[in-house]
């Protein structure tokens, strides 16, 4: 066994017995019998908080407490024994029933130490206390309900009021309080001094047997324990403790009534009723604010994880904007691309291929020219060769100004699209007319080139998809931006069947490298009407995005 250990063990047992000759000076029966033992209090703390190696201690203090009041040796050992049985059992029953915290800060604790320590664990010392008094002739059979009673109410004190403000001043830092704190403080105890004095001590106000006085002292628990937490509740416990049993030993108070015994009975309960009420009060204040504390933590959290999820949607979205302007930029470079195909192609049908068939046309002129002077039969052949190959030129100049308008820079944009009007009117299945202002000339080759491809495409899904009978090209310009149209009769489409159709993307992409925006409406003919619109000063189009809209109930194209 270490030093510190019996030293530890030293204390407990002369604590033990101080306190216990404070309280047998109130003693009820005999020497030995008191309704104020502080003692049943320190030993449960004495156990709890240093565990059950204080036992010693504490049935060495009790020995020593119940000799002093001159009883026999073995009289003072079997109430010693309960005395010892009484705190073991109420830490046993705590510990292994309740999950007991030493600090007090949950209801289900302060329940705990009122019903397993407070309640139960003291009556095991009365039954063996008071029977060990009867046994040794000290106590009469008939008073054996009476003395029980007193004495477990005197061990219940204990619990309930001395063994709390231990626990919190063991259990619990020293709080820092803020002068404004320190104030409030000193106001509480101050009129708790002046109030509790005129409650159970003043001689001319203090009144004998009216125990509603002493509910006025109610007030200052409530204060105590929402302001100052448990060592403010026990603190003020401990005060009007104090000033309830001055009163009361000194016949003043509402509790001093004829019988001194009957005046500690009352003292007792009142006090017992303070210590659970100021407990309840800290514990429950102590819980809303954890409840507080954990709401905040919880929102805090949600607010750094809100915080990390936005960041990351941030960071996604802005992944998102450039890969969407990468991918717009590969489109506008596509289109470039194929444009630039197209009228490579068309370069080469029509100077290539173009002038290769006119050189045989003009060779097949020369001998259909020769067979027709000498008469020979093979002439109607040679003609009809002749056709053919002239039929073929025209062919190859048609494809090679569909792949790329040559003339759309000397003539213009409306030009170009007064003949693609005239090449469809040519198909003989529908109209098609072009309404152009005067002052949409478009002079940004890239602009031009792409509307015409536009038109292009909304003609040709007209003719495939439509079955409309008329059509309507419509380029004007407004403001700074220029708008192209092409609007049919027909019955009309959903866009979005088509809105992943190649003729759709190569709009789409037109309408990036634009920067335009791309519409496709229904009209009140019951046709549709594909429009685009675009800067009429062309901007880089990586930097902008166009947008597909679909309406229903558009303006007709009237």
């Amino acid at each position: 066994m270490s030093i510190g250990l019996l030293v530890r063990l030293a204390g407990v047992a002369l604590l033990y017995f101080i306190a216990a000759q404070v309280g047998l000076a109130f003693a009820v029966v005999g020497s030995t019998v008191t309704l104020v033992w502080p003692p049943s209090g320190i030993a449960l703390v004495a156990i709890l908080v240093f565990g059950y190696r204080m036992i010693p201690g504490v049935a060495l203090g009790a020995f020593l407490a119940n000799a002093w009041t001159g009883v026999p040796l073995l009289l003072a050992a079997g109430i010693a024994l309960g005395n010892t049985l009484e705190p073991v059992v109420g830490a046993l029953l705590l510990q292994r029933l309740a999950g007991f915290r030493n600090t007090l800060e949950r209801r289900g604790d302060v329940f705990a130490l009122i019903l397993l320590a407070g309640i139960c664990s003291t009556m095991l010392s009365a039954w063996v206390g008071v029977a060990s008094l009867t046994l040794g002739g000290t106590v009469a059979g008939g008073d054996y309900a009476s003395v029980w009673l007193k004495w477990w109410l005197g061990d219940m004190m204990g619990v309930l009021v001395v063994a709390p403000p231990l626990l919190i001043w063991l259990s619990h830092p020293r709080p820092m309080l803020s002068a404004r704190q320190k104030i409030e403080a000193a106001s509480l105890f101050a009129s708790l001094l002046v109030v509790g004095y005129l409650i159970f001590a003043a001689p001319d106000l203090a009144g004998h047997g009216y125990y509603p006085a002493a509910l006025a002292v109610f007030p200052f628990v409530i204060w105590g324990a929402l302001r100052f937490d448990h060592r403010g509740a026990t603190q003020v416990t401990g005060v009007i403790a104090l000033l309830a049993i001055w009163g009361t030993t000194q016949g003043t108070g509402p509790f001093a009534v004829g019988s001194p015994v009957d005046s500690l009975v009352g003292w007792c309960l009142f006090v017992n009723v303070v210590a659970v009420t100021g407990l309840l009060l800290a514990a429950a204040s102590a819980e809303q604010r954890r409840a507080q504390a954990e709401i905040k933590r919880a929102r805090d959290e949600l607010e750094e994880r809100v915080g990390q999820r936005t960041a990351q949607l941030a960071a996604t979205n802005a992944g998102l904007r450039q890969e969407m302007a990468e991918r717009q930029r590969l489109e506008a470079v596509l289109v470039q691309v194929s444009e630039a195909q197209q009228k490579s192609i068309g370069a080469e049908l029509h100077d290539g291929l173009g002038q290769h068939l006119t050189s045989v046309a003009f060779l097949g002129a020369t001998l259909h020219q020769r067979l027709r002077d000498q008469a020979r039969p093979e002439t109607e052949a040679a003609s009809r060769i002749l056709e053919l190959v002239n039929q073929s030129i025209d062919m190859a100049r048609r494809v090679a100004h569909g792949l790329y308008p040559a003339a759309l820079e000397s003539r213009g944009l409306a030009a170009e699209l007064e003949r693609l009007a005239d090449t469809t009117r040519s198909l003989g299945r529908m109209t098609c007319v072009l309404r152009a202002d005067p002052g949409a000339q478009v002079s940004d080759p890239l602009v031009a080139i792409n509307l015409y491809r536009i038109a292009q495409e909304a003609i040709n899904n007209a003719v495939k998809h439509s079955q409309a009978r008329a059509l309507r090209i419509d380029l004007v310009r407004d403001d700074d931006n220029y708008r192209l149209s092409v609007s049919d009769d027909g019955v009309g489409f959903d866009p979005g069947l088509i809105a992943h159709g190649l003729g759709m993307h190569s709009l789409r992409a037109r309408a990036s490298l634009l920067g335009g925006r791309l519409d496709i409406e229904k009209n009140a003919h019951g046709g549709m009407t594909i429009s685009i619109t675009c800067a009429a000063q062309r901007r880089e189009s990586s930097g902008h995005r166009h947008e597909v809209r679909s309406r229903q109930g558009a303006h007709p194209d009237d």
